[in-house]
């Protein structure tokens, strides 16, 4: 600003014989920096606000996701007392059902696996090149890696946790239960294959089937 005064005063003379220009001029500088310095502080404030809705978004989720967690919680625990509370043959009927359903889901993925490689082994058999073969292969092989993934995700979702939580129920009530060689309980966190999950099924009803003779 200093500078602006000491420009006029050194172009006076020349500023005096054309006024209206000048100020003319000096309208249209200073309502561009204000234009600019508003389009400035406009960007500023709508970044603000941008950003506040983002912070506002992220709460609300957060916030809907605790109570989620805190509803399945809750879930989880009337499940579990209902478990605890039920006697014996309710315990024995509630297991072998979910054993039931564990190799309906067992038999459902075999079935699943068996097409693919069907369709993979004819491909094969049909492929002129080595290459053929080789890409029919690789198909198979990304197929069945996939179908494997999409099997340990359903059991996770359907089964693992009542699949634990009976059989600590079950372990509670016989504890002179002796698991066999083969049956790992790391089977019923990951079973990985149909080995596995024909291990969580065979455990889970050999107990159950025990309860109630124990019981007796």
């Amino acid at each position: 600003m200093e500078k602006l005064f000491e420009y006029i005063n050194n172009e006076w003379s020349v500023v005096s014989q054309a006024p209206f220009t000048f100020l003319i001029l000096c309208t249209i500088m200073f309502g561009s920096a204000y234009f600019v310095v508003k389009w400035q502080f406009t960007a500023v404030i709508e970044h603000t606000r941008a950003s506040n809705e983002v912070l506002k978004e992220r709460l609300l989720l957060k916030s809907e996701q605790a109570e989620s967690y805190k509803d399945r919680a809750l879930k989880f625990d009337d499940k579990v007392q209902q478990v605890v509370d039920s006697d014996s043959v309710a315990l024995k009927e509630r297991t072998l059902e979910m054993v039931k359903n564990l190799r309906a889901f067992i038999e459902r993925h075999k079935r699943e696996d068996d097409r693919i490689s069907a369709i993979a082994h004819s491909a094969m058999r049909s492929a002129q090149t080595e290459e053929e073969r080789d890409a029919a292969w690789e198909r198979n092989t990304n197929e069945i890696m996939w179908l494997s993934s999409e099997r340990n995700a359903e059991y996770d979702r359907r089964f693992r946790v009542d699949a634990i939580m009976l059989r600590d129920e079950l372990r509670s009530r016989l504890p002179s239960y002796e698991t066999l060689e083969r049956h790992h309980d790391m089977m019923y966190e990951h079973p990985t294959n149909y080995f596995g999950l024909n291990d969580v099924a065979s455990d889970l009803e050999r107990m159950a089937k025990m309860l109630t003779s124990a019981s007796n």
